[in-house]
């Protein structure tokens, strides 16, 4: 989860009896929990989606908590770093999102490529670099807030991604793409020329050709053939409330575990834009990956920041976990990372919404002292930039069917 990932996490709690019905949490999760490491492996690194998991923490949870070929669900999937982890486990899993990008995005991260898909895309890049052609995008309406000399030359790209034979490919370059993007204007202060930018994407492709490869060798160890990942994993674009009516799910197992980090209570997280020198938001992100973005913040976020917004929240979490608690297993565990611009109002809040879903706390005592917090310094907000927020701390909450 998040930004800067030099300075990841800074401290944990350990807290003693975990009650009757409890779950152990043994010194290796503690550890991984305060693991200050930067998000790196498989192919967690092609896109920073906003406010992601510590690859660690869910590695160490799926281990923990499941055994291979169990069903793991990540009901708010955002950039699938549980879907990468648990896949790289051998394990099932089930994502969902209601964001195009974060499906797009996910997908990618766990679609592998085939020899003939690398060679395709090494001799693509090796001809991008050595006989560029300029111009040759039709004329765009401008994205807003994005340089126009960057448009210009990531239109180019996008043209030359077309020629290849194989959508598998073509996603790829994208998402490629949408990594130099990121990495060229989000929250920076300086832009980069068109030609910094190619250089930084032939760097993005080859890096994240070699990133596919050691996911699917993970795979691989955990006994599942290149041609079986895409078989393991359901990804579902689409609210996980009413969940329980998806067709789909009818030939999947139900999951024991659910590990996840859902939307946080008025903190203001841009899932669907980026930011441009300042606080300029562009939607260059679903431009790049050729994706409609029609909704606005709060349509990501469960509810805008105001007191209203607050009240819709938690109407969106006893929903949405109403929708978990009708899939699961009757012995699922819940385990996920929270956090809250008010924690001493918010947390009494999400947990009555948590109960509310048919789900009962099961690593606290009555005063909730037990429970295991994160410090999370210096994390790229967008908003209150600079000034002390309760938002800086996560806790990890487990539940189970009640």
């Amino acid at each position: 989860m998040i930004v800067p990932e030099s300075c990841y996490m800074e401290t944990f709690t350990k807290l003693g009896n975990m009650g009757s019905r409890s779950t152990m949490v043994t010194d290796d999760l503690l550890a991984a929990i305060a693991s200050k490491d930067p998000v790196s492996g498989h192919t967690h690194t092609f896109y920073r989606y906003p406010a992601r998991f510590s690859p660690l923490f869910v590695r160490e949870v799926i281990r923990h908590y499941s055994r291979p070929g169990d069903v793991i669900l990540d009901p708010f999937m955002g950039g699938g770093t549980a879907i990468v982890e648990a896949l790289a486990l051998g394990r099932k899993v089930i994502g969902v999102d209601l964001n195009t990008l974060a499906h797009f995005v996910s997908t990618v991260k766990t679609t592998p490529l085939s020899k003939y898909d690398v060679e395709i895309l090494e001799k693509w890049l090796a001809d991008v670099q050595g006989a560029r052609r300029r111009g040759i995008a039709e004329a765009d309406e401008p994205v807003r807030n994005l340089p126009r000399h960057l448009q210009k030359t990531w239109a180019d790209l996008m043209a030359q991604a077309a020629w290849l034979p194989v959508e598998r490919q073509r996603h790829f370059v994208r998402c490629a793409l949408l990594k130099t993007g990121q990495w060229a204007i989000d929250c920076k202060d300086s832009i980069p020329s068109g030609s910094d930018s190619v250089k930084q994407f032939a760097d993005n492709l080859r890096g994240m050709i070699k990133g596919i490869g050691e996911f699917v060798s993970s795979c691989q160890m955990q006994g599942v053939q290149k041609s079986k990942i895409r078989q393991n994993r359901l990804l579902l674009c689409r609210s996980t409330a009413g969940l329980e009516d998806e067709s789909k799910l009818a030939s999947v197992a139900k999951p024991t575990l659910i590990v996840t980090s859902p939307p946080y209570p008025a903190v203001h997280i841009l899932y669907h834009r980026w930011q441009v020198q300042g606080r300029r938001e562009t939607p260059a992100p679903y431009w790049l990956a050729a994706l409609k973005d029609g909704h606005a913040a709060s349509h990501y976020t469960f509810g805008s920041r105001s007191t209203l917004g607050l009240d819709n929240y938690f109407r969106n979490v006893e929903e949405c976990f109403g929708s978990v608690r009708k899939i699961v297993a009757r012995n699922a565990l819940v385990v996920q990372l929270v956090a809250f611009s008010d924690t001493e109002s918010q947390l009494p809040r999400y947990l009555a919404a948590m109960e509310a879903a048919g789900f009962a706390e099961c690593n606290a005592s009555g005063d909730g002292k037990d429970r295991v917090w994160r410090s999370v310094p210096n994390r790229k907000w967008y908003c209150n930039i600079g000034e002390e927020q309760d938002s800086s701390r996560e806790v990890v909450l487990f539940h189970r069917p009640a």
